[in-house]
């Protein structure tokens, strides 16, 4: 069976991750599989299955201009814009239409799979615009993160993507029921996100961070507001200040200096930007505590992560963790946005050592029931009953 992924870019996070992880898989199941990409930027490591770049339109001046002085006015916050796909993203929140879609949907039909996979609502007009047999959705997307990169504009083609008569597949339950707010009769399956559990697993002998006697209290830092990253900065201060901690902070450097900026750090820390799996893993291992303070998230994987890892969790009630993350089983489930309740979570755990011990315990448990095998014999069963 001839299978086309359809990707906006190849760029990092967790949406892509799980579309690479599914394409690898298959191709090792004998599928031929392809990706057919609209942006060359930041490719993932050890992809297994070709990766097809389309040619996308030239830009028009007047949008050019109108980006530049998008970016003129906005510098501080996106300066690190480069990338043609963040253009398309700034042009799509002014309200500038660029048709990546034909090109896409042409570069589909150029292969001829047996089954098209959208992975993003732009593609999805691809995939059905190119008439492919099997049009199907990899759908892990939600409102928040969508009106945040692109705007009410962009917001209201998701919805629309939505309301396309696809079969969907989904990373959660959130997620699906997302989709069947739009679409009420769409035939959607939930086919999960995974952990790699030859990476993600305990690793006490490997500890990477010197913390002098501290616990270490973990977090990522994204530049996106509605990943609560202020949040988990804010908890680590009042953290701090009933019980002294050292911080691993894991994510992109402009945005652990801005929000380092925006919130002075009371406790010591070390920085990790751009870390492989394989670092991060030791990462989860070295600490304490890993706190997660999204608003939002179509699953929200690094606390599972964390888990697989032998690491107690904290982690915010943001939607799509709600098919693992189970309050006083594997981890403390906090309201998003509360800081302070953040603390308390963490400080329970700091301070009851057979809490903590219970909590590791059943998260090592439930990240046992989310590998990738599961999810791709999900998504290998939705193939065989479409095509």
């Amino acid at each position: 069976m001839k299978l086309a992924f359809a990707m906006y870019d190849l760029g990092f996070g967790g949406g892509n991750r799980a579309i690479i992880e599914v394409a690898n898989r298959l191709h090792d199941r004998g599928y031929d599989v392809n990706i057919v990409s609209l942006s060359r930027n930041k490719f993932w490591p050890n992809v297994k299955v070709p990766v097809i770049n389309v040619k996308v339109p030239v830009i028009p001046a007047p949008i050019r201009m109108a980006v530049k002085l998008y970016r003129l006015l906005k510098y501080f916050s996106l300066k690190g814009i480069e990338s043609y796909g963040d253009i398309i993203a700034l042009a799509t929140r002014l309200g500038i239409r660029v048709d990546i879609i034909s090109p896409l949907a042409e570069a589909i039909m150029g292969l001829d799979p047996d089954v098209a996979i959208a992975t993003w609502y732009l593609t999805a007009f691809s995939v059905w615009m190119s008439s492919v047999n099997t049009p199907l959705f990899f759908m892990q997307d939600f409102k928040e993160y969508v009106e945040e990169t692109e705007g009410i504009n962009g917001l209201k083609r998701f919805e629309a993507a939505l309301k396309l008569p696809f079969s969907f597949l989904t990373n959660s339950t959130f997620t699906k029921d997302l989709v069947l707010s739009y679409n009420k009769n769409a035939k959607v399956t939930i086919v999960g996100v995974g952990v790699d559990l030859s990476i993600f697993h305990p690793r006490r002998g490997d500890r990477l961070v010197v913390s002098q006697g501290k616990p270490i209290v973990m977090a990522i830092i994204r530049r996106l507001k509605y990943k609560g990253s202020d949040i988990a900065l804010r908890a680590l201060n009042l953290i701090n200040k009933e019980q002294p901690i050292h911080a691993v902070l894991v994510g992109e450097g402009s945005a652990l200096d801005k929000y380092l900026k925006e919130v002075k750090p009371e406790f010591t820390y070390t920085k990790f930007t751009y870390v492989d799996d394989e670092t991060l893993a030791k990462l989860y291992s070295s600490s304490d505590v890993f706190i997660f303070t999204s608003y939002r998230e179509g699953f929200g994987l690094p606390p599972l992560e964390a888990m697989a890892s032998g690491t107690a969790v904290v982690t915010t009630d943001c939607g799509g963790n709600r098919d693992y993350a189970i309050d006083g089983y594997n981890s403390f489930v906090v309201p998003p946005g509360d800081p302070v309740a953040v603390t308390k979570a963490v400080l329970h755990i700091l301070r009851d050592s057979k809490l903590r011990e219970r909590l590791i315990e059943g998260g090592l448990e439930t990240a046992k029931k989310w590998t990738w095998d599961k999810v791709v014999d999900k998504f290998e069963k939705v193939l065989k009953s479409e095509s």
